[in-house]
């Protein structure tokens, strides 16, 4: 007995210093398991495209598929763990090489049909995210660490400053503004030319209001960014913006619920890009001129 106690116990020590060192040895580090790096495509002034970090908060939805077009991923969650965006339950290498095809936020919903992305109906109005896609990457093949998706964003941005243009005597607060006759609906197929089908009917959105966002600083002559960045669907239209705004003279109370809008913006929103639309508030209309970023930030 004391003998099978000497064997017994050198044994177990063993075990228990194997499970330890295993447990140490992160499912990462194993080499088997696909993950993916995601990053922001940017196109800089210069026409030079660039990556910037991808938001770690945002769940990607990921497909892979052999080069038989065999569906070996299908619109899988990833997520950003604290190093890598991987599914809940790994997927291990097959033998056969794989390519990937992404889009984002996975709560989107598309799908991939004959190798590219289709989103039927996404509905801005509900305040969601802009939508982001990959194009289809070259064959990986297990030898491959974690796979880089290069992402675009296939939405637009719109936001908006205000400058006080009344004169020097008068002080001016923005009490909301409202982007209206835009398209909020729409569908998106990325072999499509334009990439985004309108549909419904042009709405309003309010991208200030005081009573929601907080009261903001008072005009100046220098222009001043009020309210929320738009996601918008990408499109070509003839919206309007109201301002509706307090003043106030050195021998006046304030004066709410004056409005005035601009004409027409003649807007062409494309994909990928950031508006950023100047306000000036007049006695009789608010002059407006945008501003065009080449590519749209996060």
């Amino acid at each position: 007995m004391q003998n099978f106690f000497r064997t017994i116990l050198p044994l177990a020590a063993g075990v228990l210093m194997m499970t330890s060192c295993l447990s140490s040895v992160r499912p990462d580090d194993r080499q088997g398991i696909v993950r993916f790096r995601p990053v922001l495509g940017t196109e800089v002034r210069s026409g030079n495209i660039g990556e910037a970090s991808f938001p770690e908060d945002i769940a990607i939805g990921v497909w892979a598929l052999t080069d038989g077009q065999e569906v070996y991923m299908n619109g899988e969650k990833a997520e950003f763990d604290g190093e890598d965006w991987t599914t809940a339950s790994p997927f291990l290498w097959p033998e056969k090489e794989l390519r990937f095809i992404a889009f984002a936020p996975f709560e989107a919903g598309a799908e991939v049909k004959d190798g590219r992305i289709v989103l039927d109906d996404y509905d801005l109005s509900a305040g969601s995210a802009g939508f982001f896609v990959t194009e289809m990457t070259p064959p990986h093949s297990r030898t491959d660490s974690a796979i880089h998706l290069p992402f675009r964003l296939a939405t637009s941005k719109v936001d908006f400053r205000v400058a006080n243009g009344l004169n020097e005597a008068t002080s001016v607060r923005v009490e909301r503004i409202t982007l209206k006759g835009v398209y909020l609906h729409g569908s998106f197929d990325s072999e499509a030319d334009p990439e985004w089908s309108l549909s419904g009917e042009p709405a309003d959105v309010v991208a200030y209001d005081s009573a929601r966002d907080g009261e903001g600083p008072a005009a100046t002559r220098d222009p001043q960014l009020f309210g929320l960045t738009l996601e918008i669907i990408p499109q070509q239209s003839k919206p309007v913006v109201e301002v509706v705004y307090a003043f106030q003279t050195a021998d006046s109370e304030w004066l709410p619920g004056q409005a005035n809008t601009t004409g027409e913006l003649k807007a062409e929103w494309k994909p990928g890009r950031h508006y950023t639309y100047t306000l000036t508030l007049t006695e009789t209309i608010v002059k407006h001129s945008p501003g065009i970023s080449t590519s749209a930030d996060m």
